[in-house]
């Protein structure tokens, strides 16, 4: 492993590995963001009352659905869109994000996805009300945010680069 994934600095290069390896990582991110915005959206609109937005467990339902989590008889669709290990639940997400992690993040990203995942596996159970779930993805968005921050700052550097600061690191590589 190049000891420069875990390491801050100006010499970072894109090779194919590190690119494939970030875009999935976003992509990741991207896809647990998703499932959390929803969740928050259809939770505030229960715990608002407005009568014409559907429950929360149906728009978990449908999420579900659309996402392909299968819901075992007896489990809520809220679970298992939430803890579920699977590549389409928020934890799966998360989980699948941190492999593509090891490969090119920092180590700050790491432990910032373990919290995540660590949160969400010391519910113990699943949440009963909509403010349950509004703290809890409000919770993971801005965990993620932070996620997000971390590999900005890592790997996309907004200072502009000189002409003899690209061919030196053209020639490294």
């Amino acid at each position: 492993m190049d000891p420069r994934t875990y390491s801050l600095g100006v010499d970072r290069w894109l090779t194919d590995s590190r690119v494939y390896n970030l875009v999935w990582l976003g992509r990741w991110i991207e896809r647990a963001q998703t499932i959390a915005r929803v969740l928050l959206w259809a939770a505030e609109q229960e715990s608002g009352h407005t009568g014409a937005a559907p429950s929360l467990e149906g728009v978990a339902e449908m999420a579900a659905s659309v996402r392909g989590v299968s819901v075992p008889p007896g489990e809520s669709a809220l679970d298992a869109l939430l803890t579920r290990d699977s590549g389409a639940s928020l934890r799966g997400c998360l989980a699948a994000a941190r492999y593509n992690a090891t490969q090119v993040a920092p180590v700050e990203a790491l432990r910032i996805i373990g919290r995540a995942i660590h949160d969400l596996d010391t519910l113990g159970h699943s949440p009963s009300n909509p403010d349950e779930v509004i703290e809890i993805v409000n919770r993971t968005l801005a965990t993620l945010g932070e996620l997000h921050d971390s590999v900005e700052a890592a790997w996309f550097h907004a200072e502009p680069v000189s002409e003899e600061e690209v061919y030196r690191r053209f020639v490294q590589q």
